[in-house]
């Protein structure tokens, strides 16, 4: 049987950590970023938070602090939802934070605004129409951008 879990010391990569190999990977026999599922010991596209937010209408800078401040603004995935669970935006569910900015704020149309930081992100519901519900994940880097 593969072993896909250790905690602890891993003699193969020589460090204390957790770690979770993708199926049919023995995760104290590999190196490979690409067979791990969790590396602790790098902290690579791990997620390092998540939630969700409620933005009623006019509800003006409302801010969600990471818990740690990163040395490069961080991957960010979100979905906003407006009343009745119609999911509004994004139309590219991989998007990272600097797409789609301008100036470093991300506005759609209906008046959402998002600031992305190295420490935290800033909504703004501007709308006078909608109420936005926004799930949000927080990834541990940029992930190569």
């Amino acid at each position: 049987m593969t072993r896909r879990f250790h905690a602890g010391y891993n003699s193969f990569l020589g460090a204390y950590g957790a770690w979770l190999s993708r199926p049919g990977v023995d995760v104290l026999a590999t190196s490979s970023n690409a067979d791990f599922l969790l590396r602790s010991e790098t902290k690579n596209d791990q997620i390092v938070m998540s939630g969700s937010i409620y933005l009623p209408i006019g509800s003006g800078d409302q801010n969600i602090p990471y818990p740690a401040t990163f040395t490069r603004t961080p991957y960010v995935w979100f979905e906003a939802y407006i009343d009745g669970g119609v999911v509004a935006y994004p139309y590219n569910l991989g998007m990272a934070a600097r797409e789609g900015t301008v100036s470093g704020v991300f506005t759609y149309e209906v008046g959402m605004g998002l600031v992305f930081w190295n420490n935290k992100i800033t909504l703004n519901n501007t709308s006078e129409d909608y109420n936005f519900y926004v799930d949000y994940m927080i990834f541990h880097r940029s992930l190569g951008l």
